[in-house]
């Protein structure tokens, strides 16, 4: 139990990837923090997952940030890993002349400015117990995609925001790395896809593997950077895609 008695914040954590992630670190004997919108899915969460608690935070309002950092503090009195995991797809739309704007600050603030205010705020802990901050970025924060050109910034944003925390505090001993999903099958995608199971098929056969990804598969890769066992990796920005950034 690599993780035993760390405290881990999980954003977007009571659905999809977080909630996979939450399942992994709790394993492996974190204590974890389940950050989201949705009450109920945070309610429901924490009956599968022991000593995790959830703090209804809207990632978009920094007033809710500070309340899930105090919160994580009152409870367990530590940091020791935060994973900027929520976030959003922006409208589908190949024309940013008709993009209502109101959608592209809804998709920054939800996917990027969300991680620079949690990590601004957990660093002053994270120095504390040396830990590590995991971003969740995409295989579009890689290459673009003309349907999405805001989701593809934001998340290209999130990728150096990355970096230049690595370079900042690597002799601190804090680790900052990210993982870069490709199609995986959560309700983000799904709902992208319209629920549409025939275009998701169709849109899966341009993986090189063929399919698509699975939540627990991208925890696996998230517990590994959260862990000792990825020690002397910070800044890295790792792919799990089925090979999608390849073409």
């Amino acid at each position: 139990m690599l993780l035993k008695n760390k405290v881990a914040i999980i954003t977007g954590g009571s659905s999809g990837i977080g909630l996979a992630t939450a399942k992994r670190f709790a394993k492996e004997g974190a204590k974890v923090v389940i950050a989201g919108r949705d009450q109920k899915k945070g309610e429901n969460a924490l009956k599968d997952i022991p000593e995790a608690i959830f703090v209804a935070t809207d990632v978009q309002k920094e007033a809710d940030l500070q309340k899930l950092v105090a919160e994580t503090i009152k409870k367990f009195g530590q940091i020791d890993i935060v994973f900027n995991n929520a976030g959003r797809i922006s409208t589908l739309e190949e024309d940013i002349t008709t993009m209502p704007v109101a959608d592209f600050h809804e998709t920054m603030e939800t996917n990027f400015t969300s991680v620079f205010l949690l990590t601004r705020l957990a660093i002053p802990y994270l120095l504390k117990t040396k830990g590590c901050i995991v971003n969740t970025a995409s295989v579009l924060g890689l290459k673009p995609d003309m349907y999405d050109p805001i989701y593809c910034s934001s998340k290209a944003a999130i990728v150096m925001f990355t970096k230049t925390m690595a370079l900042k505090y690597a002799r601190d001993g804090v680790r900052v790395n990210c993982v870069c999903p490709g199609p995986i099958d959560t309700p983000l995608l799904r709902d992208a896809y319209g629920h549409d199971e025939r275009d998701l098929k169709e849109g899966m056969k341009r993986n090189p593997m063929g399919r698509m990804g699975t939540s627990e598969e991208v925890a696996n890769l998230v517990y590994f950077l959260a862990s000792p066992e990825a020690s002397y990796m910070t800044g890295s920005i790792v792919s799990v895609d089925g090979g999608t950034a390849l073409k």
